[in-house]
């Protein structure tokens, strides 16, 4: 009989741990009686047809302080589900879910293993959550500490949100470290969906993907972007969300209407991606973005910020990782790295890629390759072996 396993999540709409959720519902079948809790029964992603669903019905208009309220019910509601269901591994993936998943241990009964995975570098997010409210992350960092303590087993998906948690959180659990996986299969099928009206010949395009929040910092983008709108580039947007309005506002403003392409949300990015020339990310903070990885599953050049955490372990992997560059940008084995929220490095960064097409060729060639390294053929049985409670090694 196979172990049943609980993971928990808020939803599975458009993010990058919803992505990775789905990519593990769907590759771990054969190792698990697989059960999802989600706060709302959002799915945007694909997720097989015999995971049991468990909808907790949470209105997801409520405000910050009303759903922290609910935390101790959620999890009693779920410590009798996985009693009822014979559950014994409960994987929780974002900060709420893995304030319940604390506290079914602590207050609920729940014997059995207790495992969280943190998607972010936490003390960098804290500025860019809860609407800037002081007394909300002093709260969140405090239930972030105490949830932490309480698991079995912490992942990170990079050592620096490792390091972050045990130096900056107080946190002595047992944490591997597993990157995020990329179903490179399923990419390169998508991939080869055509685009219509979007792309011409005899233009460089750039692209950045995802969701237009505060911590993504696209306005960054669009300001170093403007910088070349004399040249013949175009800029590719594909997501939506919050700041879309600020950041057609900011097109208008720099006169780059003709020059900047808003897709909306799309469940097909990669065929986007696979069209231009060069990926972008100008995020504040980041976990391990995945963005990246799909980036260079479709053989892209990429330009990132240098953030807290993710780029410089996947770009740059030889260097020490807790170096940030500062000024101008620096060549990394598979992309380019600037300084956050620097948009005269940005553009210069984006002038070279423009310029230089032996850099082009050089990061194209070498994408793919490094995407391969983290197949979810290969990821996936360090989670199983997570999950399964076999000890994982480290990434070297």
């Amino acid at each position: 009989m196979k172990p049943k396993l609980l993971i928990f999540i808020n939803t599975l709409s458009f993010g990058g741990a919803e992505r990775v959720v789905s990519q593990l519902l769907n590759n771990l079948t054969n190792e698990f009686e697989l059960h999802l809790a989600l706060y709302n029964k959002v799915i945007d992603y694909p997720i097989p047809p015999q995971v049991n669903i468990v909808d907790l019905q949470e209105d997801t208009n409520a405000g910050n302080m009303a759903v922290l309220l609910k935390i101790p019910s959620n999890a009693r509601k779920l410590a009798a589900y996985c009693k009822q269901h014979n559950i014994y591994i409960s994987v929780s993936f974002l900060n709420r879910p893995c304030y319940v998943n604390a506290l079914m241990k602590a207050w609920y009964g729940f014997k059995g293993r207790v495992i969280m995975c943190e998607r972010s570098h936490q003390s960098t997010i804290l500025n860019y959550i809860g609407g800037g409210s002081t007394l909300y992350k002093i709260i969140t960092k405090k239930l972030i500490s105490y949830s932490y303590k309480k698991a079995d087993l912490i992942l990170t998906n990079s050592k620096v949100s490792k390091q972050d948690l045990i130096e900056n959180f107080g946190i002595k659990n047992p944490i591997n470290v597993i990157y995020n996986p990329i179903d490179i299969l399923v990419v390169d099928k998508m991939a080869t969906a055509p685009v219509h009206g979007i792309f011409d010949d005899g233009i460089f395009y750039f692209i950045a993907t995802g969701n237009f929040r505060i911590e993504k910092n696209f306005p960054l983008l669009i300001e170093a972007f403007a910088r070349l709108k004399n040249l013949p580039v175009k800029l590719v947007l594909v997501g939506g969300g919050a700041q879309e309005t600020l950041l057609k506002e900011q097109v208008d403003h720099y006169e780059i209407l003709d020059k900047v392409v808003f897709t909306g949300f799309d469940k097909n990015p990669f065929r986007f991606m696979k069209a231009s020339h060069c990926f972008v990310l100008s995020s504040y903070t980041e976990g391990f973005p995945n963005v990246l990885l799909e980036a260079l599953a479709c053989g892209k050049p990429i330009i990132s910020t240098d953030c807290k955490s993710g780029p410089r372990e996947l770009l740059a992997p030889g260097s020490p990782i807790n170096t940030q560059v500062t000024s101008d940008y620096e060549l990394g084995g598979f992309g380019l790295l600037t300084p956050v929220n620097d948009a005269t490095s940005l553009a210069k960064a984006m002038m070279r890629m423009y310029e230089d097409k032996d850099l082009q060729n050089s990061l194209a060639q070498k994408a793919r390759q490094r995407a391969t390294e983290f197949d979810i053929a290969v990821i996936k049985n360090l989670f199983i072996e997570a999950f399964a409670g076999v000890p994982v090694s480290t990434p070297h």
